[in-house]
């Protein structure tokens, strides 16, 4: 049986974005980034891992948050820490639609500040989860040849 780890970018993007509807989530950086922004910013992105077992993933996700300025940072500090404490809730593996089957705690880091040659202020997490694939059906196996 062949079994394919999950899209997390999307998942995470929607999950995100249900629980904080005032940002903008996204799996790569707009390029259209003007200051101020009108919103805040939260890019995911899937950095891969190893497979665990024949149906689970270890995965690590970057999350990089875009908000405030240079001289007011706090809008960022705090969206950073209330994404971190989102995506590091156990509750995230029982969410409806989750492939999420544990967070590995030890694999959470930051937020930390990310220096920017942008007037906003950037800062930057890794989450780490084991997550359970899905089985290849046959239409996903035709498109994917």
């Amino acid at each position: 049986m062949t079994v394919l780890p999950p899209d997390l970018e999307l998942y995470l993007t929607g999950y995100l974005r249900s629980r904080l509807p005032d940002i903008r989530a996204a799996n790569k950086e707009p390029n259209n980034l003007t200051t101020p922004l009108e919103q805040p910013v939260v890019i995911v992105r899937d950095d891969s891992g190893p497979k665990g077992s024949p149906v689970t993933f270890d995965r690590s996700i970057g999350v990089t948050v875009l908000a405030g300025s240079k001289t007011d940072d706090k809008p960022a500090n705090d969206l950073a820490r209330l994404i971190y404490a989102h995506l590091t809730d156990p509750d995230i593996c029982i969410a409806e639609g989750s492939p999420i089957a544990a967070v590995v705690d030890e694999g959470c880091n930051g937020p930390y500040a990310v220096q920017d040659d942008h007037d906003y202020a950037r800062r930057y997490m890794t989450i780490e989860y084991t997550v359970v694939g899905k089985p290849m059906d046959s239409a996903t196996a035709t498109a994917a040849s």
